[in-house]
């Protein structure tokens, strides 16, 4: 499954992350950004069942910390893994992709921009502020997209589509609501369509992963632990040490598609 070429690839996430950087710092200084980060990293945690994201960004310093160290770190660890695993969408025929509780849009438009055919985007997500900077990521990168308030709705209205991608995500989600995406996916990816999900390594996060993923596994789709060493640009590596975040690697549980 070919890929849009690196040196493509690597100019639009180049730009992409100039202009993120750009949008967040004009209003704020950086170390208000870093005591954002620092708070939202904490809050995130604690809040996770409580209403995860949309608890957690409860002022301007926290969104935009959330939308430019998460957005890249996200952004960087998604177009790594469409390379690696060979994700990428080629063709004439535009591939319909929907990101599933997008977010900032950014995993969605990594995968989107790192095809080299054309795809059409859809991001859902129950935040106005995430749908918003969606836009704006698609706008960003030149891609094609829409915005939907429902997962639920979304998965309702679409017919099977090229690919999914479900980003760091079903940890904010109950059992309830897992399921039913699980209900969905696994038979539009026994006919065909690819699957990317991330999530944190933790099983402390995670601790509902080997049951969630089984009916997949029996749909050709494989389990794999990542660990991934993401080339920050040097602001945002910065804002993270100062936040007291890693920034050397990240390690992900993925469950993905096999050819």
């Amino acid at each position: 499954m070919p890929e849009a070429k690196s040196s493509d690839v690597s100019d639009r996430t180049t730009r992409y992350l100039d202009a993120l950087l750009d949008r967040h710092l004009k209003d704020l200084k950086f170390s208000e950004l870093s005591r954002a980060l620092r708070a939202l990293s904490a809050a995130y945690v604690e809040k996770r069942e409580e209403g995860g994201l949309a608890r957690a960004l409860d002022g301007r310093g926290k969104r935009a910390a959330f939308a430019l160290y998460y957005g890249a770190t996200h952004f960087l660890a998604v177009t790594a893994l469409v390379r690696d695993l060979g994700l990428g969408f080629k063709g004439r025929e535009r591939a319909t992709l929907l990101d599933l509780g997008c977010g900032t849009g950014v995993c969605g438009a990594a995968w989107a921009a790192a095809s080299d055919g054309p795809t059409h985007l859809i991001g859902a997500d129950r935040s106005s502020f995430a749908l918003h900077e969606a836009r704006w990521t698609y706008q960003t990168l030149r891609l094609r997209g829409e915005t939907s308030r429902s997962i639920t709705e979304t998965l309702d209205s679409v017919r099977r589509p090229e690919g999914v991608v479900v980003g760091w995500t079903l940890n904010e989600l109950d059992d309830e609501k897992r399921a039913r995406i699980a209900e969905r996916l696994v038979p539009w990816v026994a006919k065909g369509s690819r699957l990317l999900v991330v999530e944190p390594v933790s099983k402390r996060v995670t601790p509902w992963w080997e049951e969630w993923a089984k009916p997949f596994l029996a749909a050709h789709c494989s389990v794999l632990e990542e660990k991934l060493r993401l080339d920050l640009p040097p602001k945002i590596a910065l804002l993270a040490r100062s936040a007291g975040l890693g920034t050397e690697t990240t390690a992900l549980r993925v469950l993905v598609t096999r050819d």
